[in-house]
């Protein structure tokens, strides 16, 4: 709450700044002012509908006091100038949609902050990651350029791929799929025919996780058959 009423004032004071802005630099002929443009971009970037439970951070640079723009009739248009990229290190693209018709792009740095999970203790490699393995920790996400995990979700069907400390974002870098599947493992054939569910035992061939396919070689005709991993040393036929 506290954060959303920071927020809220931040915004109030641009707008109020807006406000106060001379009205004879916004008339045509006239230079733009880059307190303007400046004003402008913060509150674009303030008022983004980023899906975050806390507020964003950002850095807008400083317009170069030499340039000189015909003021705009109009408010300007502003957005990313690249859509996939907003947050980090980026740039709005800011345009005055009437004439004089000019064109800017601004650099500016958005920290992006959320819950994210980091190992609540040491972890060995080959662990399984469960609820006692992880905490949620706030992090600047912008600066998570190798992944991260904000759900638990995963919980379960992922392991340790090597020795972490303690408070080590968990990332795809980090953790691998876990092995339900085994090579030269006894495991449980499933196959669906026509409503009817038959069950049947083989060797898997080689290791694999939750969603990938595998084969094996079924125990009672010695035929290889692929299918894909659905649990624990269980492999589902489709026909």
């Amino acid at each position: 709450m506290l954060m959303k009423k920071r927020l809220q004032r931040r915004l109030f004071a641009i707008a109020l700044g807006l406000s106060l802005l001379p009205t004879a630099s916004l008339q045509a002929g006239e230079i733009q002012s880059l307190t303007s443009i400046q004003l402008q971009s913060e509150a674009f970037i303030a008022q983004y509908p980023y899906e975050s439970p806390y507020p964003v951070g950002f850095k807008i640079d400083s317009l170069d006091s030499r340039l000189r723009l015909k003021a705009c009739p109009e408010a300007l248009e502003i957005e990313f100038a690249q859509r996939l990229k907003i947050h980090g290190n980026t740039a709005l693209r800011i345009k005055c949609p009437l004439k004089p018709g000019w064109k800017i792009h601004l650099p500016v740095r958005v920290d992006l902050y959320d819950d994210v999970l980091v190992s609540a203790k040491p972890l060995v490699k080959g662990q399984i990651i469960d609820e006692s393995s992880v905490t949620l920790q706030k992090q600047n996400i912008s600066r998570l350029n190798y992944g991260y995990y904000a759900k638990q979700a995963a919980l379960g069907q992922l392991q340790v791929r090597r020795n972490l400390t303690r408070g080590t974002v968990l990332t795809p870098s980090n953790l691998v799929p876990r092995l339900l599947v085994r090579s030269g493992q006894q495991v449980t054939l499933l196959l669906a025919y026509k409503g009817i569910q038959i069950k049947s035992s083989g060797l898997a061939l080689r290791s694999a996780s939750l969603g990938e396919r595998v084969k094996v070689r079924n125990s009672q005709s010695g035929k290889i058959v692929e299918g894909v991993v659905s649990g624990e040393s269980q492999v589902r036929i489709s026909i």
